[in-house]
């Protein structure tokens, strides 16, 4: 018996199924890491990014609040220095006060002895017969742009306590020239002692020699006083050129 090899002759017997390429065969697997790659690249993006942004925020935030505070630091600063400042000022305030008012009080204290004294001695004279209407004292002060202050001291002790009713002049003389000084009030009325003030200017290149003091009342008077110029007061109380001028008048 012979072998014999049958070959077959049909042409579906030959033919194989090629295989399909890789990329084409998992193309759903590399999508779907593509998909999941940019998600994740996003959602990385997106949470620091917010991060960031937080971040930047809360330092703003923080900057902020650190500037409230300090200045808030610098008020209640300035506000202890001004209550230290005023507790110092009502400390001092009340020193002096309390220094006032042991002077003032002093002050009562001396004039109430005072009065005391002078009522006594007043009661002396009366029992002694009194005292008649007299010039005391006569000052005459030298203020700015020629002018000047004067300050007359009238006093009567009636024994039966009656009254010192009158009137008074006061005169400058220089040679034979006569000026009569301007008086405020030159009408008294008193009990015991009075003091009579006033201003006026002097007129320009006039220097008295005398001043004279002319006292019309229970009893008339007449005095003469040398003219002494003094040093000038600088502090005035009033306009000097509010005082009236002396005016000229008959001997």
């Amino acid at each position: 018996m012979t072998d014999q090899t049958t070959e077959s002759n049909n042409p579906l017997d030959s033919y194989s199924e090629p295989k399909a390429p890789f990329l084409q065969s998992n193309k759903f697997l590399i999508l779907a890491g593509v998909v999941l790659l940019c998600g994740g690249t996003i959602l990385g993006y997106s949470v620091g990014h917010r991060q960031g942004l937080s971040v930047v925020g809360y330092d703003a935030d923080a900057q902020e609040l650190v500037g409230i505070v300090q200045k808030q630091k610098d008020n209640l600063s300035n506000l202890n220095k001004s209550y230290n400042m005023a507790i110092q000022e009502r400390d001092i305030a009340v020193s002096n006060t309390n220094d006032l008012t042991a002077v003032l009080k002093k002050t009562k204290d001396d004039l109430s002895i005072a009065q005391s004294q002078s009522k006594i001695y007043r009661d002396v004279l009366r029992q002694r017969g009194g005292l008649s209407l007299s010039i005391q004292n006569l000052s005459v002060k030298p203020l700015p742009e020629n002018a000047y202050e004067y300050q007359l001291d009238l006093a009567q002790i009636s024994p039966n306590n009656s009254r010192a009713v009158g009137s008074v002049e006061i005169r400058l003389i220089r040679g034979t020239e006569v000026l009569a000084v301007p008086m405020e009030d030159s009408q008294f009325n008193f009990m015991d002692f009075e003091r009579l003030t006033g201003r006026w200017t002097m007129p320009k290149d006039f220097v008295p020699q005398y001043i004279e003091i002319h006292l019309n009342g229970s009893v008339s008077e007449v005095k003469r006083f040398s003219w002494l110029r003094g040093e000038e007061v600088k502090n005035t109380s009033a306009f000097v050129s509010e005082v009236p001028q002396a005016e000229a008048r008959a001997q």
